[in-house]
């Protein structure tokens, strides 16, 4: 069995370099490339931090009368807006961690995104008809 290096592996077998024992940054090599513009492990930070200002809106909304008067000089609309403000910062921040991971998923390697059911059983060489 003949031993692979890094370098064989990412450019074939025509150049070489030390075995891979020897060559420890580039034994390993992703698959996929890396986008830095949306992390996918981080999909849930959007509905947690949306959630704790939600958590205090909610809290300032269910302060007695009293306090809520003098705060803001009537009791009942801004309990009903505090409240009504907290579920708008809920839903979105939730909703934001929800387009987040679906943007992020992972797609098999080598498909196209838009037209991955019919990209493999299609033949290559036939064009589409497109009626116009």
């Amino acid at each position: 069995m003949r031993i692979r290096t890094a370098r064989q592996r990412e450019d074939g077998p025509a150049r070489a370099c030390l075995p891979l024992l020897f060559c420890p940054l580039t034994t390993v090599a992703k698959r996929t490339p890396h986008d830095p513009t949306l992390p996918h492990a981080l999909w849930w930070q959007a509905g947690v931090y949306g959630s704790l200002p939600a958590v205090l809106l909610w809290i300032v909304a269910r302060l007695p009368a009293e306090i809520l008067y003098l705060l803001f000089g009537n009791a009942m609309t801004a309990a009903a807006l505090f409240n009504h403000a907290g579920d708008t910062v809920f839903v979105t921040g939730w909703l934001a961690s929800a387009v987040w991971l679906w943007f992020t998923r992972r797609r098999p390697h080598g498909r196209p995104a838009a037209h991955a059911g019919r990209a493999a059983s299609a033949d290559p060489s036939h064009e589409p008809h497109h009626p116009g």
